[in-house]
């Protein structure tokens, strides 16, 4: 019996690369569709988990397209690697938590069998194991003390998502590629059994409404999410650079440099506690935001200070709380970028590239 060839052919390199890339690239997008979902349920953080899946749809179409055995774990490796290089937040545990990612449907994968009759159990467990695993990859790295209770419910989200975008998604993904020409159908795959093999040729004409209607469910999908993620990229992302904006309801707008505000440096002893993440309690040199905001004049009518991240993440503070607050500063970090330290917050508030300051 012919056997799958084991090694990574050109197109499967190119495959693994583009996915690889583009997971990367789009994961601050999806990031910060998470924060929407969080907004619009009216909690912090949590809630996001429900689209956590679709970071694991590129690791998981990269296996069903090549077919061969690693092709996960190593688009899940690149896709890590290119969100480090791209500024994520988590540093290198990004590349960790991407790699055990692709590592999971690898091995819920592992036959040609599995991967090659696409049956919707497989690819949703293979979906939702991956999906998962990056709250507990989180909270190995980042012990944040938070309830049990909780660490389940967002494990249970992460997992239902990743049925949805890692299972059901990507099968009609490979539905669609697969009637279009541009991956190898169910009847060209070399599984382990030739009784395997020989059912996948049958049912091909059944099928083909199916793909069809899997081709329509992709276009659409591919549709909103393109449009939103331009949407995003134009309107919302903002390349972080070495000034802050300070704009909104104020009399003089202006772009803070840090190098030119020094002398009103303070420290401050403050410790992070946040959904995945804790920081022991330590000491921060910045320039306190009721300093930053003063000197641009804020309107009498003003009762809000927005500190935004370059992603579009934000923090929303009162105005009166912020000018009676010594304690929440500005630091510049590594690579001149700008972070929020909010000692008398939890961890939602410590705002990350920090690249806008509105007063409304």
């Amino acid at each position: 019996m012919k056997r799958q060839n084991l090694h990574f052919t050109t197109k499967d390199l190119v495959t693994i690369a583009l996915l690889s890339a583009l997971g990367g690239a789009l994961s601050t997008y999806i990031g910060y569709l998470g924060n929407l979902v969080n907004h619009i349920v009216g909690v912090p953080f949590g809630a996001g988990q429900f689209l956590a899946g679709l970071h694991v749809l590129w690791i998981i179409l990269a296996l069903g397209i090549t077919r061969k055995k690693g092709a996960a774990t190593a688009t899940g490796l690149l896709k890590g690697t290119v969100e480090l290089f791209m500024g994520s937040t988590h540093g290198i545990v990004i590349v960790v938590v991407s790699l055990v990612q692709g590592l999971i449907p690898d091995l819920v994968l592992f036959s040609d069998k599995a991967k090659g009759e696409r049956g919707p159990v497989m690819f949703a467990l293979a979906g939702g194991f991956s999906a998962m695993s990056n709250v507990l990859v989180f909270q190995a790295f980042f012990f944040s003390g938070i309830p049990f209770i909780l660490i389940a419910v967002l494990c249970m989200l992460a997992f239902a998502s990743g049925m949805v975008f890692g299972g059901w998604l990507s099968i009609e993904m490979l539905e669609s590629l697969d009637l279009s020409g541009l991956v190898p159908g169910r009847k060209g795959v070399h599984v382990d059994s030739p009784d395997e093999y020989d059912k996948a040729f049958r049912g091909m004409k059944a099928d083909k409404k199916r793909r069809t209607a899997a081709m329509a469910v992709v276009i659409a999908f591919l549709t909103v999410f393109t449009v939103g993620g331009v949407y995003y990229f134009t309107n919302v992302y903002t390349v972080a650079g070495n000034t802050v904006e300070v704009t909104g309801a104020v009399s003089d707008p202006y772009d803070f440099l840090y190098a030119d505000h020094t002398d009103h440096e303070v420290m401050v002893n403050a410790e992070l506690i946040g959904s995945v993440t804790h920081v022991a309690p330590q000491d921060y040199i910045g320039i306190p935001v009721n300093f930053i905001v003063s000197e641009a004049g804020p309107d009498e009518e003003a009762t809000e200070v927005v500190v935004w991240g370059s992603d579009g993440y934000s923090a929303v503070f009162s105005l009166d709380s912020v000018m009676d607050d010594d304690t929440l500063i500005l630091i510049l970090e590594d690579d001149d970028e700008y972070r929020l330290v909010a000692a008398e917050y939890e961890g939602a508030y410590w705002v990350e590239q920090v690249v806008r300051i509105e007063v409304r």
